[in-house]
């Protein structure tokens, strides 16, 4: 096992993962009597997609937004407001039920609202774990949140079945609104530490531009989204072919099907609880994913050709195993590689790209199974998961293990001698360098790093320009929305980016360090609002009780 400490030793991770659990088999509960219920009261192979689209659907309209939220306003009071939404929403469903109201089309509206909450929470939930653990317990962390999910996904089918046959869909829905408490208390009672600066919060569009940018201009961020994007992508074709191959290839009921699932869920928690622990503290990330994903092809051979009853059962424990090894390192990369100011931001893109592939896969696999056939589906998968191997080279996987976020407080303070409101915009910020002809490419080159963190922190435009009249000067010129945008930077940047800049710093002649220059935009309103407007609540475009 891992020598580093537990993060289960830590009372309110515990806490949180345990009612995580809870809350999770209530969910599977929910989907699986959903569905049943929607298959009972329209047999129609339209609603029941409809069903899909319906929980699928907020994912891609809200994770930008949610991710923004999360990040902007109090993570806590958030995520309760979200939990309480989703029990709210399942009581609903559940009282409807019970009073036989239900019908289709309010069926789907209560998946859809239901799955609004859990698209706005699930960005602030993700960007949790490392904000409550320290940073060298965050790879045990995130296994034990896989190792959650797999063991909901190991009771919570089979209890489903449980509970519709001996009390219905009604009291399903009702026992799922329940298991959101559970989640709500633990979150009532964490003493969430105040973050750090005395600035408002980001304004919402803002924070979407800034989080999209971030990510956007962040090397070691797109290549996790390139890796999961191309391996949920392919696996999908073994999730959405499997319960037609049971039924038409393997000759298994829905209990066959279930059991399958099971027995998956089982794989993940047996290679997480055993082999997963030590494997992270012999192999680097990229390592431990590339070799789970080869240990992943046999499963697409055996599936496509075998006969035999048993062998599928064998093949799933085994993908069971290989999946959590592979997204628990894409979920850690996503987790550690942002800051902690922009990281529910990142995990939306990650999200929203978990979600697209897994969606759009599921319509190409389901769409290529109806002429090519199920088995030759699964060779092509087989196939194209092998093509995917070559991500390991061209989009090499990291964590956060050699970015160091917390901030670096070695920015002075801009010295300014007029009164400028927070709000008050375009500024633009002139730094002026003073660099040796032999040194030139050396500085651009480093300068090309420096560029990527300007953009990846918010800055609206960047340009690199050199003096003609004396060639030795070179004046960096960025764009900030605002003067506060400008501040957080200060408050934002991290070690890590500074030791970045000081590699382009360090070509400077002169004792002093490059001079900056503040330029704030000119118009008939300048130097700034009345103090009046300062202070109006308006300024933050969100409402004030989620603010720390």
């Amino acid at each position: 096992m891992s020598a580093s400490p537990s993060p289960l030793r830590r009372p309110l991770f515990r806490m949180l993962w345990g009612a995580t659990i809870v809350s999770n088999i209530g969910n599977w509960i929910q989907e699986v009597s959903s569905t049943w219920l929607m298959a009972t009261m329209a047999p129609d192979p339209l609603m029941v997609s409809l069903a899909q689209v319906a929980s699928a659907l907020p994912v891609f309209l809200l994770a930008i937004p949610a991710g923004a939220l999360a990040d902007v306003l109090d993570r806590r009071r958030l995520l309760i407001f979200t939990q309480s939404w989703m029990m709210i929403a399942a009581a609903t469903m559940a009282a409807v039920t019970l009073m036989g109201k239900m019908n289709p089309w309010i069926l789907l509206v209560c998946t859809f609202y239901l799955a609004v909450g859990s698209a706005l929470n699930s960005p602030g939930w993700h960007a949790v774990t490392p904000e409550i653990v320290p940073k060298e317990e965050l790879p045990a962390a995130v296994t034990l949140n896989g190792l959650g999910i797999s063991c909901a996904r190991a009771v919570g089918p089979g209890l489903a079945g449980l509970v519709l046959v001996n009390l219905g869909a009604g009291r399903a829905f009702l026992i799922n609104s329940i298991s959101f408490l559970a989640v709500i208390l633990v979150l009532s009672a964490w003493r969430r530490k105040k973050r750090p600066g005395n600035l408002p919060a980001e304004r919402f569009i803002s924070a979407m531009r800034v989080g999209t940018q971030h990510v956007r201009h962040s090397p070691v961020l797109r290549l996790v989204l390139i890796r999961s994007g191309v391996f949920v992508f392919t696996t999908s074709c073994l999730w959405s072919l499997l319960p037609l191959l049971c039924k038409q290839e393997y000759g298994f009921q829905a209990e066959g099907y279930g059991l399958l699932l099971v027995v998956f869920g089982i794989g993940s928690i047996v290679t997480a609880s055993f082999f997963l622990p030590r494997w992270r503290e012999g192999l680097e990330a990229n390592s431990l994913v590339s070799r789970a994903w080869l240990a992943y092809l046999p499963v697409f051979w055996i599936l496509a050709n075998c006969y035999n009853q048993w062998l599928p059962f064998l093949a799933i424990l085994w993908a069971g195993g290989c999946q959590i090894c592979i997204l628990s390192c894409f979920h850690l990369a996503a987790q550690s590689l942002a800051p902690p100011w922009v990281r529910a931001r990142a995990m939306s893109v990650y999200l929203l790209v978990y979600a697209g592939s897994a969606s759009l896969g599921g319509l190409f696999w389901g769409y290529l199974g109806r002429g090519l056939g199920l088995r030759q589906c699964l060779v092509l998968g087989g196939v194209m998961l092998l093509v995917g191997t070559v991500t390991a080279w061209i989009a090499p996987l990291h964590t956060g293990e050699n970015f160091d976020h917390d901030p670096s407080n070695q920015w002075e303070e801009p010295e300014v001698h007029v009164d400028i409101p927070l709000g008050h915009g375009p500024i633009q910020v002139v730094v002026e360098y003073d660099i040796a002809p032999e040194n030139a490419r050396d500085f651009v080159t480093a300068m090309e790093r420096l560029k990527r963190i300007r953009l990846r922190n918010g800055v609206i435009r960047w340009a690199l320009y050199c003096d003609l009249a004396s060639p030795n000067l070179f004046r960096e010129v960025y764009l900030e929305e605002s003067w506060a945008a400008h501040l957080r930077q200060h408050e934002r940047v991290s070690k890590y980016e500074t030791e970045v800049a000081n590699m382009a710093y360090c070509f400077h002649r002169g004792p002093d360090m490059p001079k900056v220059f503040h330029l704030g935009y000119c118009d008939d309103r300048f130097p700034g609002k009345s103090e009046e407007e300062q202070l109006d609540p308006t300024y933050q475009e969100i409402p004030l009780w989620f603010l720390d």
